[in-house]
Parts: C-alpha cells; structure tokens; sequence
C-alpha cells in the first residue's frame, strides 16, 4: 500500500497509483526492475538514470563535473583502474564458478554483470 502516516491521527492516507501506461508508471515499472540499460549509467559517478532526459540532467550536474574535472587530471590513471577491477572480477568469476573447464568468454561476461555494483565494460581500456 502506497502512502503517509499521519502523525497526528496515526492513519494512512493512500495516495493514487499512476495510471498505467503513463510516463510515470513505466518509470516506476523501470525503477522495480532493478538494473536497466546501461545506456544510461556514469560510470565515474556510480550513477544510473532510468532515461535520456535524466542522463543528460545529470550530464550537466555540479557533482558530475566535478568528476569529470578530476578524470581529466588523471584519465589514464582512472581508465587503468577501472580496467583492472573489471579484469580482476572477470578472472575471479571465471575461476570460483567454472574452474578449469572451458568456457565460452561472452557467458562468463554475462556472469560478471549480473552483479548490480560491477565494472561497466566500456569504462575499460578494452572496446570488447
């Protein structure tokens, strides 16, 4: 049930789910989903945005300039970084989970982004 305590009288007044269909109601959806495209994730900020209009509010946010001010400091630095986290949890999923048996490299991937908190691949030095 969606909706506020009120303090005063201890009940809930319940406020109306969006209609569906609507703009925010396919938000909403997105939002329960959990991961989403990936399209629309910084990965400097750790920062995902459910849409075009959200990336690019974020694009111009003081917070992402920031770090994009110190990105431009150190970019080889940082881009080595995330390349060698994303290498290490590659290589940890690869070992833990399959061993020594051949596997083929695109469903170890698969394995690897499956965790919420992972490196995004095109944060790395590597193109595929």
């Amino acid at each position: 049930r969606i909706g506020c305590r009120n303090a005063t009288r201890g009940e809930f007044s319940t406020m109306p789910k969006a209609e569906r269909g609507t703009p925010k109601d396919i938000a909403n959806r997105m939002k329960a989903k959990g991961l989403q495209k990936l399209k629309f994730y910084c990965q400097m900020c750790s920062k995902q945005c459910r849409d075009e209009n959200g990336f690019k509010c974020h694009l111009t946010s003081d917070s992402h300039l920031r770090q994009m001010k110190i990105f431009s400091e150190n970019s080889s630095g940082i881009m080595d970084s995330f390349s060698k986290e994303f290498e290490e949890s590659y290589l940890e999923t690869l070992r833990r989970r399959h061993g020594t048996k051949r596997m083929n490299a695109n469903n170890v991937y698969q394995e690897v982004i499956q965790d919420r908190h992972h490196v995004h691949m095109n944060s790395t030095k590597w193109a595929t």
